[in-house]
């Protein structure tokens, strides 16, 4: 008889694998009683057997890292993959590459999928680094990249956020740029942007009206308004390269240019962002070493080394880039 899986059971049962994936990893609150009976009765009818992560190391090392990627379209990624994938090919272990399409079901799925593939560890790039499933993971054989959770219950490498983004601040207010906004998307929940925006107020203050939250109602207006007002010192600060993107749409066709009238930067470098006239002064984030580092930490504590109790935070610095826009 072939070997029972997962999505045998999930078939049985008359539901998602995503669900039957939560079942296994304790993450019940929000399934029906009803439900998890019905998957604890297959898998008991089934004899169906979890192929856990601890279980499989036991006896047996498959020298892959398995990676869990938010979205694999944020441009941010694609050099921390690289990173990742060259760290492991110098120390002789393949690398498997998943994306949850910013979708907390695919992410839950992916992990259980890496998890029975055996992978020596884990890499994650969650989409809410706090979802109580994440707990499941072995904190031996897992590394966060570029979040963070509130209890820091992982190893976590990331760039510092709120200090690179405060000194960047410091040299748009030196240069006479003292009306200063900061252009995101939602930030609740997400590490890296609360970081930055942390850095926003520790430098300018905490004004709330200095917040303008792509996608909210009449946030395109206000910032229309506030160019159309044309007040001395007038600057803005975006999140990211994409936030950037969709600022510089918006005001596309406008009379309104940098720097004459507004000051520009942003929390990324993307190449498009050299090559506009004038370029983009920008906090530049090391993304590739971050994708290193990640890597030769989730390899090192594998191969035994040494690790204390408590979570650790690793910081890759980012650069300022000075450019034209201020």
């Amino acid at each position: 008889m072939a070997k029972v899986t997962i999505t045998d059971i999930a078939k049985m049962v008359g539901v998602s694998k995503a669900t039957v994936s939560y079942y296994l990893n304790g993450n019940t609150s929000k399934m029906s009683l009803v439900t998890q009976e019905k998957i604890r009765q297959v898998i008991e009818e089934t004899g169906y057997q979890p192929n856990k992560i601890a279980q499989s190391l036991a006896t047996q090392d498959t020298k892959t890292i398995g990676v869990v990627i938010a979205d694999i379209t944020n441009p941010f990624i694609s050099s921390v993959m690289k990173g990742i994938h060259d760290q492991c090919q110098e120390e002789g272990y393949s690398v498997l590459f998943t994306n949850s399409d910013n979708n907390p079901e695919i992410e839950a799925e992916n992990i259980h999928r890496l998890l029975q593939q055996n992978v020596s560890g884990i890499l994650l790039d969650p989409i809410d680094a706090n979802l109580p499933n994440l707990k499941q993971l072995d904190p031996q054989k897992t590394v966060m990249v570029d979040r963070e959770s509130k209890d820091m219950f992982l190893d976590t490498v990331v760039s510092n956020n709120s200090d690179s983004t405060r000194e960047f601040l410091a040299q748009m207010k030196a240069q006479g740029y003292r009306d200063l906004y900061f252009v995101t998307y939602p930030i609740e929940g997400i590490s890296t942007r609360e970081q930055r925006y942390q850095g926003f107020c520790e430098e300018v203050g905490s004004d709330p009206a200095r917040l303008l939250v792509l996608g909210e109602p009449g946030t395109n207006e206000q910032i229309l308004d506030l160019l159309a007002a044309a007040k001395r010192g007038l600057g803005f600060f975006t999140m990211n390269g994409p936030v950037l993107l969709e600022f510089m749409k918006l005001i596309n066709g406008t009379p309104y240019q940098y720097p004459s009238d507004f000051g520009l930067g942003s929390y990324e470098d993307l190449d498009w962002m050299q090559v506009l006239n004038p370029s983009i002064s920008c906090v530049r984030q090391d993304s590739y070493r971050i994708g290193r580092v990640s890597t030769h930490h989730l390899l090192g504590k594998l191969q035994g080394e040494e690790q204390p109790e408590q979570a650790r935070r690793l910081v890759v610095p980012s650069e300022l880039v000075l450019r034209k826009s201020f």
